[in-house]
């Protein structure tokens, strides 16, 4: 999938971020931030979420249902799920398209 061409319309738009732990760590609320920018890393294996020129989360994609966009009446998210780390990569996307 071309995650850079999925998430991209989606800048400008209000996002919130949540990195879920689950390895039993305490765990955080999301963190709402302005989507500055989106960029697919050179090797392909990383989508970059910029908060701003110089700042961004860079999240691992995987095949299959490991990363996702998915939705529900009110609300749609992009979801990567890094099995080996024990994280689930959550940003939330506020600005239907």
């Amino acid at each position: 999938m071309d995650w850079e061409k999925q998430l991209s319309k989606y800048e400008g738009s209000p996002i919130r971020i949540w990195i879920e732990d689950r390895s039993g760590e305490e765990q955080t609320q999301p963190k709402p931030f302005t989507l500055y920018k989106v960029q697919q890393s050179v090797s392909q294996d990383y989508i970059q979420f910029f908060l701003n020129p110089t700042q961004f989360l860079s999240v691992p994609i995987f095949e299959g249902e490991q990363t996702i966009i998915d939705y529900s009446d009110s609300e749609r998210w992009f979801v990567s799920h890094d099995i080996e780390a024990k994280l689930l990569y959550w940003v939330y996307l506020d600005k239907q398209i």
